[in-house]
């Protein structure tokens, strides 16, 4: 028996750098179409994700529910950016049984035993796909298979909603994040002398580093943990002086050094078909990840047998949504600016606004995780604490201390802290166990969890 084949055509990938450049008389084929939607469709992602960024714009509300066929996640209806430009559309609500993935998952679940052992991190991601539909004769060679004899005529816009593992890679949603808790430690005022706007931009570019930090989050096995390019909360950004009629030219100065060396540092590569913009064939930036976070889903499991797990129905599945990039429109922040932001209560004045100038967890022992400010506390007396940091002066009549603080758990059970004094060596926090002192020895073996903001006054 002899075997009939058409011979393949072969189909090329469009560039998105290329359009159609229409000569009269020129016939347009398939690929000419393909090519010039491939360039449009490439165009206005890049804007989107080069110009506006990515997250959620609207809806996608993630909560999980117990029914009869066991606990589940649902996601609301909504729209969202992918990382890579996309725009995505949930029309209705969706909802994913934990029981189902588990079984389907049986043999990953040991290894996804954390701390607590009766629990697991899943990470709940939105993703874009396309749906081939209305399918209409082509023509073609004879002798076809009645598959062959039709191809679908359109693409539909569709999603994909799915737990994974392990959560997508954001590292510029990250960098972004300390970058903007950078800019807000910044101390203005304070008599000088100032820093220049050049000794500025050298304290910002040494202040970005390649190595594990934890600078947002706790506890340490966070995402923001792990090796990459994060900032560093301390010196020389805490010791530097700003000078209030500057704030303009040190503002302007850290978003141009952020645009043209930080980010690209971690800026998802876009290129394609060795075309692109902001590629460099040399560097090492991540591809962009296609997926967006929606929530990180702690499941708690029960081992029923041999390697079948189920969700643990004595406790409660919780959602963490705090890494989850969100999108707000211009008009809201338009509205912010106008009404003053975070400045309104003092005037709306950059540079009056109030500015954090120390935090983190820290006892006389030393310091937990990260400390901005290069916080420290010391014991002078019994029933006291003096708390120091970088670029402490006592109050003035231009500026005044918020400070929050909190005993962790464990040396004396829900102690009293109250304020005592400033003085020149930091600020004196009273601490007793009810009306009761605390000797010094005790209340040195204890954490504190520190908040320190600089007011106007």
């Amino acid at each position: 028996m002899t075997t009939f084949a058409a011979p393949c055509l072969e189909t090329k990938v469009p560039d998105p750098c290329k359009h159609v450049n229409y000569t009269l008389g020129m016939v347009l084929g398939v690929e000419d179409f393909n090519q010039d939607f491939a360039y449009t469709q490439a165009k206005l992602q890049l804007q989107a994700r080069e110009a506006i960024g990515y997250g959620t714009l609207t809806g996608l509300r993630v909560g999980s529910e117990t029914t009869v066929k066991g606990p589940r996640v649902t996601v609301g209806s909504g729209a969202a950016l992918l990382p890579t430009g996309r725009l995505v559309c949930v029309n209705t609500t969706q909802c994913g049984y934990v029981n189902d993935w588990l079984a389907a998952h049986k043999t990953e679940v040991p290894a996804l035993l954390g701390s607590p052992l009766d629990s697991i991190s899943l990470y709940l991601t939105l993703c874009y796909r396309e749906c081939p539909v209305d399918p209409v004769p082509i023509p073609g060679e004879p002798c076809r298979t009645e598959d062959e004899l039709m191809a679908p005529s359109r693409l539909v816009d569709d999603f994909i909603l799915e737990l994974r593992t392990t959560p997508p890679d954001q590292r510029e949603e990250d960098l972004v994040r300390e970058f903007l808790a950078w800019m807000r430690a910044l101390a203005f005022g304070g008599g000088g002398p100032y820093a220049t706007v050049e000794t500025f931009i050298a304290a910002l570019k040494v202040s970005v580093v390649e190595g594990p930090q934890s600078p947002l989050v706790s506890p340490p096995s966070s995402p923001l943990s792990a090796p990459g390019v994060h900032f560093v909360f301390g010196s020389p950004l805490t010791s530097l002086a700003l000078d209030p009629a500057l704030a303009g030219e040190y503002f302007r100065a850290a978003f141009r050094v952020w645009a043209t060396e930080i980010r690209p540092k971690v800026h998802a590569a876009c290129c394609t078909a060795g075309h692109g913009c902001g590629c460099d064939e040399n560097a090492a930036t991540p591809l962009p990840d296609e997926c967006l976070l929606l929530a990180r889903v702690n499941v708690p499991v029960v081992n029923i047998g041999g390697d079948e797990w189920r969700v643990d129905d004595t406790q409660t599945i919780t959602l963490d949504e705090s890494r989850r990039p969100v999108l707000v429109s211009l008009r809201v922040l338009e509205e912010w600016v106008i009404t003053g932001g975070p400045a309104s209560g003092s005037g709306g004045a950059i540079g009056a606004a109030p500015a954090l100038v120390a935090a983190g967890i820290a006892g006389a022992g030393g310091t937990t995780g990260f400390v901005t400010g290069n916080l420290a506390v010391t014991v002078p007396a019994a029933s006291q604490i003096r708390i120091a940091f970088n670029g402490y002066t006592p109050p003035t009549s231009a500026f005044q201390y918020i400070v929050r603080a909190m005993a962790l758990s464990g040396v004396v059970p829900n102690p009293t802290i109250a304020f005592d004094s400033f003085v020149p060596g930091g600020i004196v926090l009273r601490v007793t166990n009810g009306a009761a002192a605390i000797p010094p020895l005790t209340l040195s073996g204890m954490s504190f969890m520190i908040d320190i903001t600089r007011v106007p006054a």
